[in-house]
Order: C-alpha cells, then structure tokens, then sequence
C-alpha cells in the first residue's frame, strides 16, 4: 500500500513562532504525506521553559491503517506548568476563526477524568474490534491551553500555549488525512458535563430549539454530520432520533443520552429543566464536515457518573465502546 522511499521528508513544525525556543521545533513529529504513522506509537509535543523544564503537553497515538475513527480528548489534561500563563476570564479574545463555533465563552475548569476515559474507549475499541482509533490528548490543564477554543481565546497570548494549541489541531489534521485514505470517517470529541438531571449530551452543531423543528433535515448543511447526510448514509432524523442515533444506543446501554430515540429534544423542560445543553464547539465546528471534507464529528459531553469513579468508569467503557462500534458498523462499514 505504501511505496518504499529512499528518503522520508519529516515536516517540523513550521508554524513555529521565532520566539518560541527551538525545543518546541524540534520535539514534534508531524508527518507529511510521504511517511505514515506507526500505528499504536506515541508522538508527543512538548512545551519548555527558557529554564529547561518542559512539559509533554499534546499526545497523538496513531490509530489503525484501516481505522476510520478518531477520539480528541480537549479538556482532561491535569498539568498546569508554572512557566506557563494561567488564562483568566477577564482576556479579552481575538476575534478570530469566528466560523468555528464557540470563540468567546471561558472556563478554566477541566472536564475531569474525559482524558482517561477516552484512552481506556480506544483500548477497549481496539480490544473488540481489532482496529485501534486515533487518539489525540491535551494534557494542560484547562487552565493554560483551552484545545476547544479559537487561538486567541485558547492561549490568551502565551506562546508556549499557541505552539500546544497548533500542536493539538495539526495532530488531528494528520489523524483526518490517514482517515481519508479509507473515504470517510468519524471524530468524537470527548468531554464532561456537570448538568443536573445527569445526562450524556450528543453535540451535532444543532441549536437546542431546532430540536423541536419537524423537519429536521434542513439543518443538514449547518450540522458537523453534513457529509453522513449529503452522502445518503443517514438522515437527520436518523442521527438525532433514529434507532442507530448515538444518543438512543447509549440510553439503550445504560447512558441516558440527548437527543434521543426516548429524549429527542435535549432542552425540554420536562425532562431536564435546568435547560442547558453542550451542542458542540469549536472542535466539532472545524474538523467535523459542516464546512468541508468527508470526515462527520461529534461531540459526546458524559455525565459525573459514567467518568468519575475509577472502579464504575470500566462498566460504562465497556458499554460505549459497545456503542461506538454500533454506529461505526451502521454507518462506516
């Protein structure tokens, strides 16, 4: 499949700013076209401080040759380099990359535990099914690198933050282009939610009153699964309500997920009347398809239960895993 060349070209970080120590060039491994990744191998990309002191802040662990899934793990990271700025909410952001969904909203709070059990899936994935997903993990702390933010917002200046977030985003371009290699694919973004009625919130792009629209597909072309849609896999109604949607397999395994079979609209006041819900930021807005590409994301925002407890969390991997590998078979086949 792959020609053997005499010498391999290795991209290092170009889009490294001069200000950055040359540290953070050179610990990096982004692969151009001509050398794959080694699946099941780690890349990492470090951060540094004029010091020495460094930390492993972006992991990439290759998927599978013929893997068409690939897991991103944003806000699970725990490490806060003191060499490092700590993002406040009084920054002031850029206003840039405005199209990629959420570009002004902050939180230092990390989504505890999400960056555990989005490598405990990809095992547990690769255990069941044979092939091992992408994975890509910020291991800052929310607190110094939001991963699911435009730049700006994201690092709030700190270079050292800038060079992680370009890190994260180039990681999960090469994921994507060894995913298109086998025609389409499927990113999950994984994150936590504190909601109460606890539930497992399924993000499309779609607003919560679109949720209670009949005609759900017009929406197709402003959600992060237009590629699913425009290519006839499935309908809207399909992945929001359907009985392979992600939220009704979930609820069907022990998650209580929305939009669903069982909880189609995620804001009904009946059912979870705090009324808040996590329909996808700027993760699923750039590396979904709404704008390009046949690479679909969504993002998965699970609940305290089925994250938090260390000896409970393995149940509940066993049954998402259980249910990624539903939808991948439905849809990705």
């Amino acid at each position: 499949m792959f020609k053997k060349i005499t010498v391999i070209a290795v991209l290092m970080f170009a889009f490294c700013i001069p200000k950055i120590q040359a540290k953070n060039c050179e610990n990096v491994l982004f692969q151009d076209s001509v050398k794959r990744y080694e699946p099941g191998k780690s890349y990492v990309f470090k951060v540094n401080a004029a010091s020495g002191e460094y930390a492993n802040a972006i992991e990439y662990i290759a998927g599978d040759v013929k893997s068409k899934l690939i897991l991103t793990s944003p806000h699970g990271g725990d490490l806060k380099p003191e060499f490092m700025h700590t993002r406040t909410k009084e920054f002031v952001a850029k206003t840039d990359d405005n199209d990629f969904g959420d570009t002004e909203s902050f939180s230092g709070i990390s989504d505890s535990k999400t960056l555990e059990l989005t490598m405990e899936l990809a095992d547990e994935i690769k255990r069941t099914t044979g092939l091992r997903p992408h994975i890509i993990l910020n291991h800052l702390h929310r607190s110094k690198l939001d991963a699911n933010r435009a730049m700006s917002l994201a690092s709030q200046g700190d270079e050292n933050a800038e060079a992680a977030w370009k890190a994260f985003h180039q990681y999960i371009d090469d994921a994507k282009q060894q995913v298109a290699k086998n025609g389409d694919g499927l990113l999950l973004d994984i994150h936590g939610n504190a909601h109460r009625p606890q539930r497992t919130e399924v993000g499309l792009l779609l607003k919560g009153k679109d949720f209670t629209n009949e005609n759900l597909e017009q929406f197709a072309d402003k959600s992060s699964v237009k590629a699913m849609v425009k290519s006839g896999k499935a309908t809207m109604a399909d992945l929001v309500k359907g009985d392979y949607a992600l939220g009704t397999l979930l609820s069907n395994n022990g998650v209580l997920a929305t939009p669903s079979k069982s909880n189609p609209d995620p804001i009904d006041a009946q059912v979870f009347p705090d009324g808040r819900y996590f329909n996808g930021g700027y993760n699923t807005a750039r590396h979904g398809s709404r704008f390009s590409g046949n690479i679909s994301a969504i993002q998965l925002e699970f609940n305290g239960d089925v994250r938090m407890n260390d000896k409970t969390r393995p149940g509940y991997v066993k049954s998402i895993s259980k249910v990624i590998s539903q939808f991948m078979t439905k849809y990705f086949n």
